[in-house]
């Protein structure tokens, strides 16, 4: 269920969406900037595109197709409110189909007249998301008023989730040619890569889905006092398989090597 100017717009996921996502990805991988670039001709009323990769409070723009998306996405990092905000925090789409309408102007009281200065009248954020996993935003824009609706709000989102592939998958390719570089939302990146690698492998060993492996790694880490990341290090450098712990979840992988 989506925010749009006080409505619920419901997508039901069509059948075969993975194979259109994948379909995208390798029409324009490995290279973000032009899968971006392909999203924006795909949709004739949207003038640009912005990513935003995000880590909790942190928040940096990957890419923008042109200085209007480039301007407003800045505004929404500066001003810490605005449509890609909100919906990295709820997981859900955000559609603003009018920046002057009261409803977008009362939740944004900064961005929203800011926004339109900027040359934009209307904002559709769609979070991207690794399973559980939160990893940023994607934000179309228009110069007029309208809405994103029907099959184009399903393309967006098949857009949004082959956005969200590439991400990961170049997060893990400059980690294994550059290793880790510290903080901020690039490190963080690449955990949620790895935590989503991980996921996957516990879904696979458990015959389950993606929502009950997720729940599995964060218990198992809670249980042996260890991080997230550390445990889902050792899944996918294959030193843990959930399908042959015993009862006891300390009797893992939990202090190997002193990770806490």
């Amino acid at each position: 269920m989506f925010a749009s100017a006080g409505l619920a717009v419901v997508v039901v996921p069509s059948e075969g969406r993975r194979s259109r996502v994948d379909r995208l990805v390798v029409a324009h991988g490995p290279d973000v900037d032009e899968l971006c670039r392909a999203c924006v001709a795909h949709f004739p009323d949207i003038r640009g595109v912005g990513v935003a990769v995000m880590a909790g409070a942190t928040q940096q723009v990957r890419y923008t197709t042109d200085t209007v998306s480039e301007r407003v996405e800045n505004l929404q990092l500066l001003l810490g409110e605005g449509p890609c905000r909100d919906a990295f925090d709820t997981g859900s789409p955000v559609l603003a189909d009018d920046l002057l309408a009261r409803a977008w102007r009362d939740r944004w009281p900064m961005f929203a007249g800011a926004a339109v200065q900027a040359g934009t009248r209307a904002v559709f954020a769609l979070p991207l998301r690794a399973g559980a996993l939160g990893v940023g935003v994607l934000d179309l824009y228009r110069d007029s008023p309208g809405l994103l609706a029907g099959q184009d709000l399903a393309d967006a989102l098949d857009f949004a989730d082959a956005v969200t592939d590439l991400l990961l998958a170049e997060a893990l390719s400059d980690e294994d040619r550059n290793g880790d570089h510290g903080g901020g939302a690039g490190s963080y990146l690449v955990q949620q890569a790895v935590v989503h690698q991980a996921t996957g492998m516990i879904s696979v060993q458990l015959e389950t889905g993606l929502e009950e492996a997720y729940a599995r790694l964060r218990a198992y880490a809670f249980a042996v006092a260890r991080t997230l990341e550390a445990v889902a290090d050792d899944v996918v450098a294959r030193r843990l398989r959930f399908d042959q712990l015993d009862d006891d979840p300390g009797s893992g992988a939990g202090d190997r090597d002193g990770t806490r």
